[in-house]
């Protein structure tokens, strides 16, 4: 293998290692929660089950999004299951799109899942959006990007397209 040859390959592999998402391990212990129903309109309710706790521990739980956090309240972990199962309802002011229900202690632990809100159904109770009938009312899911971000991810298409053109053509 020549010094050109092994740059290349250095070159590459780094490349790869940097391009390469990473992705976050949980360590055993760390507190989790899941929601039910991830798809729920505003105004609905959601129930947050969490586990990985210790007894004692007081919860705020939020609703995020890039621009605003709305508190739904607090949970206190009670029992020997170190977990919690409570029921939150949506504000039906929040505004449709995808948000993260974050739970957090003051100790700053923090365990977090995707929700995603959409518009005000009609037929939206106090009651779990699971127990409702079903009423064969569409979601309509709102996809759109922020332009920071379309901006961004074509900004590294054309700069790894540019890198490409040059590897390729530039004289051994």
């Amino acid at each position: 293998m020549t010094i050109p040859q092994f740059r290349r390959l250095v070159f590459f592999l780094l490349t790869l290692f940097v391009l390469t998402p990473i992705s976050l391990v949980r360590a055993h212990g760390e507190p989790v929660i899941a929601i039910q129903p991830a798809i729920a309109p505003a105004g609905g309710q959601i129930i947050i089950t969490g586990s990985e706790m210790e007894s004692g521990e007081v919860f705020e739980i939020t609703l995020e999004n890039s621009t605003e956090i709305i508190p739904l309240g607090e949970v206190i972990v009670n029992g020997e299951e170190a977990g919690f199962v409570a029921p939150f309802t949506i504000p039906i002011d929040v505004m449709p799109g995808s948000y993260i229900v974050r739970a957090a202690t003051e100790e700053g632990e923090a365990a977090i899942a995707d929700l995603t809100v959409t518009e005000p159904s009609t037929e939206a109770s106090a009651g779990p959006a699971m127990a409702q009938e079903p009423n064969g009312e569409l979601h309509v899911l709102d996809r759109t990007k922020p332009s920071g971000q379309i901006v961004g991810a074509s900004a590294i298409a054309l700069a790894s397209l540019a890198l490409g053109i040059w590897l390729v053509r530039r004289p051994i």
